[in-house]
């Protein structure tokens, strides 16, 4: 199964102090999860913001940057696309999707969450996507 974990969800398991949570999508072997530049710069301009810092430790982000080298799959170089998404600084993670392909964009994000679908790829928030994985294992 080929996922995207938009920014809001990396973000959220800094803040969560929750990284670890999220190993057990890593350790799922059925599970590939991918990233692009423009998800690692929109990250970095994230938890760059001062007032971000000051609730994000440097240990919990260097071992989501560890985690994404050693366990992500990078994408370079997909077409952008035309999109219904309202915000248009998302587009990008609906041509990750179909450039991939990805089954699943997980996001918190409720301009793409009311998309439900683009294309082939559903998308749906972290509890929903952990619900999935919890029912293909039982």
């Amino acid at each position: 199964m080929n996922v995207i974990l938009d920014t809001n969800i990396w973000i959220s398991f800094l803040f969560g102090k929750q990284l670890y949570s999220v190993s057990s999508v890593f350790d799922n072997a059925d599970v590939k999860v991918f990233v692009s530049q423009e998800l690692v710069s929109e990250i970095l301009s994230v938890i760059s913001r001062p007032k971000i810092r000051t609730h994000i430790g440097s240990e919990a982000i260097e071992a989501m940057w560890e985690l994404m080298r050693e366990r992500c799959y990078p994408i370079e170089n997909y077409p952008m696309v035309e999109t219904p998404v309202r915000d248009a600084k998302d587009a990008y993670l609906l041509a990750m999707s179909e450039a991939i392909p990805a089954h699943i964009l997980v996001t918190g994000d409720k301009d793409l969450l009311v998309l439900k679908q683009h294309g082939d790829t559903a998308i749906m928030n972290y509890q929903q996507f952990l619900l999935l994985l919890s029912g293909l294992h039982s």
